[in-house]
């Protein structure tokens, strides 16, 4: 009760304050175009001194239509002074100072006409008419104040909670993560005494597989020295250990377009600028590109595009090949190289990958499949650690968040609005993004992102910054200021762009009712 009837005293002191500063004004005799709280500074009795202090002069100076003071302040009623200020009481009304260029310039500037006061008759008192519709007005705005305030106390309610549920969430968190980390740790040190073991029993099939490869290729190497020597010994008619132009050319095998000779471009061909090759020339130089030619006769030799099929088709069937002991590395499978974060789809994928070849004894899949299987939960344990982490930033993120002096604009962070043009779409995303979009279609364009309250000292919370927008052409990132009024809902009034590449929403909220600084405000700026 105590409280509401101190609101209905202020509200009604906002009302009749004007009234209350005129008729003081009234009551004070002062020079013309001075203000009541200078009035003391233009006494008849003494001389005036200038406010800058350069000079003093009798008071009979004081607007004579001659400027004495550098300052101006000896013609507050006339337009001697460039730089004077000439004060309108405007009786019934808000009282307002204008240049003293402008007195007795033609145009009515004060509503109570003091200003042209060389021509009474030019202009009439209206400041009674716009005393009346200014305090509807204030009337008005008081009223939506009153009610909006009410729904911004719920606001600063649910934000603090929303707040304290954030902290207890962080803290809950903080704990989760230390769980995690532990369980990580752990099933990284079974994970690496798996794989201990399991390469150990690889080792046996990779020792085995080398082996056989080494096996392979001096069995190779031996059938391609057994290939050029019995070659070699065939053109080599004398027995020499060299083959020579004569040789080569009684050899039908070398007549390469088949024309029934061995012409000097097919000698070339086959031995370079030499005029005979021994055994190793042989090999390195000729037997590759001869070989080609013997197996086309024997009908071995495919053509380029046929190879290149083959080749393909043989490379699939490759792929489709278990991996040999050789491509699982000291971890005994493929997985290491996975990345941790992998969707279901890609899990599954990794599983049909990790399938290790056949033929292993009992006891080596066994300890394939543990090691495996460990590695899998190393990487969920992984996941889990980082999914908990980005949750602990965002928290973090919002809690340092500035939701207003008391946390009213707590529960709209995140909340989208929009607001339609002839042309466009504008999105307010509340703390985080202003988009455009056409009607004709077409991507989003970002405006900016939440950078700041931007509001002038002592009203800080009246203005939200989204700056870094996407880039105008030729011109700078996108800005938008918010401009931000009270309303009995959250809604964007109107959209412009009063300059290149810089935006002005309108948005009024419930949050921003706060009736005692409105009071403030008012008493504040009648007093002026």
């Amino acid at each position: 009760m105590i409280y509401s009837a101190w609101r209905r005293q202020l509200q009604s002191f906002v009302l009749v304050i004007l009234t209350c500063v005129i008729s003081a004004q009234t009551d004070v005799p002062r020079p013309r175009g001075v203000s009541l709280s200078k009035a003391s500074l233009y006494s008849p009795t003494k001389d005036f001194t200038c406010f800058d202090g350069s000079s003093t002069i009798p008071f009979t100076y004081v607007n004579d239509d001659y400027c004495d003071c550098f300052d101006g302040s000896d013609e507050p009623g006339t337009s001697a002074c460039l730089n004077g200020i000439f004060h309108c009481t405007n009786a019934g009304h808000r009282p307002q100072n204008i240049p003293s260029s402008q007195v007795n310039d033609g145009v009515c500037d004060c509503c109570d006409g003091t200003d042209e006061y060389a021509n009474p008759e030019a202009c009439s008192n209206t400041c009674e008419q716009l005393g009346r519709e200014a305090r509807a007005k204030a009337q008005h705005l008081a009223d939506l104040h009153k009610a909006g305030n009410s729904i911004r106390l719920e606001l600063i309610e649910k934000g603090n909670k929303k707040r304290q549920e954030m902290a207890e969430q962080l803290s809950q968190l903080e704990k989760d993560k230390a769980d995690a980390q532990k369980i990580k740790e752990e099933k990284e040190a079974l994970k690496n005494n798996l794989e201990a073991k399991e390469n150990e029993a690889l080792q046996v099939y990779r020792d085995a597989e080398e082996k056989e490869r080494l096996k392979k290729e001096e069995e190779d190497r031996q059938q391609l020295e057994k290939e050029v020597s019995e070659q070699f010994t065939r053109f080599d008619s004398n027995n020499d250990g060299l083959l020579t132009v004569d040789e080569i050319k009684v050899a039908n095998v070398f007549d390469k377009n088949k024309d029934g000779q061995v012409d000097e471009e097919e000698l070339k061909y086959f031995m370079g600028d030499k005029e005979h090759l021994n055994m190793e020339e042989f090999k390195s130089d000729t037997w590759p590109s001869l070989k080609q030619l013997l197996m086309m006769e024997q009908g071995m030799f495919k053509p380029a595009e046929a190879e290149e099929v083959t080749e393909e088709h043989e490379a699939d069937e490759e792929e489709a090949e278990e991996p040999s002991i050789a491509d699982i590395d000291s971890t005994g499978t493929e997985d290491d190289h996975i990345d941790g974060d992998l969707s279901q789809d890609d899990e599954e994928d990794h599983d049909i990958h990790s399938e290790t070849p056949k033929g292993y004894d009992d006891e080596t899949q066994k300890l394939i499949d543990e090691a495996s299987e460990a590695r899998r939960q190393v990487v969920d344990a992984e996941r889990t650690v980082r999914e908990i982490e980005s949750s602990i930033r965002n928290i973090q993120q919002n809690l340092e968040k500035d939701y207003g002096l008391n946390q009213e604009y707590a529960t709209l962070d995140g909340q989208c609005l929009e607001y339609e043009d002839k042309e466009y779409v504008y999105k307010l995303c509340l703390f985080q993004k202003v988009t455009q979009k056409s009607k004709n279609g077409g991507m989003e364009i970002g405006l900016g992102d939440w950078g700041e309250w931007a509001g002038e000292e002592g009203n800080k919370y009246s203005v939200m910054k989204y700056t870094n927008g996407v880039a105008c052409w030729n011109g700078p990132n996108r800005m938008t200021l918010v401009n931000i009024n009270c309303g009995l809902e959250s809604k964007l009034m109107s959209v412009t762009e009063p300059y290149r590449c810089e935006y002005k929403i309108e948005f009024v909220t419930p949050a921003a009712c706060d009736d005692s600084n409105f009071i403030q405000q008012q008493t504040s700026h009648d007093e002026l």
